[in-house]
């Protein structure tokens, strides 16, 4: 787990607009930054890395970022950004579509599409918000799922919105004493939480949908139910039918366009967390299978077998390699 803060008040006046522009070409999405106010720049930055997830809390005054095509082909890592005003509004361009999200509201960004961002605040007044951004790759969820959801606010103060603002104010709390476990575990709580607010806000307009958008919505839906429940090693096809009131049949028509079995995408998404855990430096002196029971792996020889099918190598041949 990485934190920091970072002040305006650190560097000379003349450089604070620079500096800022420097330190978000450290944040994981990149922007083209604007801003009317150069010559009196003031901000303050704080964030904290939750292995691949990153939160943010930022104080600036008048700022306007813009996610190019150009930037998205230099450099996409794939990452949703969910953004909330803690002062002030956000105005958003993106899909064709404007928008503002005010207090209590979450804008949504995708970092493959352009898009806009404006800080809106009285004059004079300093803009503030908390940002949470998360790879895609985390959520499980196709770009085409997730894509209504770009064009509105959607809700920060009920529900799942609410969940996760709650999250990310405790994360900033307690960020001095997390252990590196705990940050790893809190960043799977976002990613979890996250894909949960999608599917809700989806589901709360899935009757106005066509059947297939039925079919979309239900896909969230179980994917966000499968995340939250990866460690469980008694999760089965069956159990996850049985929570949403289908038969095991359907739930494999449900998967079938994605070219897997809803076992294969378990399998995968577990593999996939337990490699990033072994690449993970802070988590170097913990034991392979401890880490492979933490993502559901039952038996140590199953989860090296499956890992070795996959990567080509034994799981502790890949640490090795991978942290020298």
């Amino acid at each position: 787990m990485i934190t920091q803060l970072l002040s305006s008040e650190d560097y000379d006046p003349a450089d604070r607009f620079d500096a800022w522009c420097e330190l978000a070409r450290s944040m994981p999405i990149q922007h083209r930054i604007s801003s009317e106010h150069t010559a009196d720049f003031r901000f303050t930055l704080r964030t904290v890395r939750l292995g691949p997830t990153t939160v943010a809390h930022t104080r600036v005054l008048g700022l306007h970022a813009v996610r190019t095509s150009r930037l998205i082909r230099q450099d996409d890592n794939g990452s949703y950004e969910l953004v909330m005003c803690t002062n002030g509004g956000i105005g958003t361009e993106q899909m064709g579509v404007e928008y503002r999200a005010g207090l209590d509201q979450w804008a949504l960004y995708d970092s493959s599409r352009p898009y806009s961002m404006r800080s809106l605040a009285d004059v004079g007044s300093v803009h503030s918000a908390v940002a949470l951004v998360l790879p895609k790759s985390s959520l499980g969820l196709p770009d085409a799922e997730v894509a209504p959801l770009l064009s509105r606010p959607l809700p920060g103060g009920t529900g799942m919105g609410a969940v996760i603002g709650d999250t990310l104010a405790r994360v900033f709390r307690e960020a001095h004493t997390m252990q590196p476990t705990h940050a790893h575990r809190f960043g799977g709580l976002l990613q979890s939480l996250a894909a949960a607010l999608f599917a809700q806000e989806l589901s709360d307009s899935d009757h106005r949908l066509p059947e297939e958008g039925h079919r979309q919505v239900l896909r969230m839906r179980i994917r966000s139910f499968t995340l939250s429940r990866l460690a469980d090693p008694a999760l089965t096809p069956g159990v996850i039918a049985a929570a949403h009131h289908i038969s095991v049949g359907y739930l494999h028509r449900i998967f079938r366009p994605d070219g897997r079995t809803i076992a294969a995408w378990i399998r995968e998404q577990r593999l996939e967390r337990a490699c990033r855990d072994l690449a993970d430096p802070s988590q170097r002196t913990t034991p392979v299978h401890v880490i492979a029971a933490r993502w559901g792996f039952r038996h140590p020889a199953d989860f090296s077998r499956a890992f070795r099918r996959v990567h080509g190598m034994p799981p502790r041949d890949y640490r090795e390699e991978t942290l020298g």
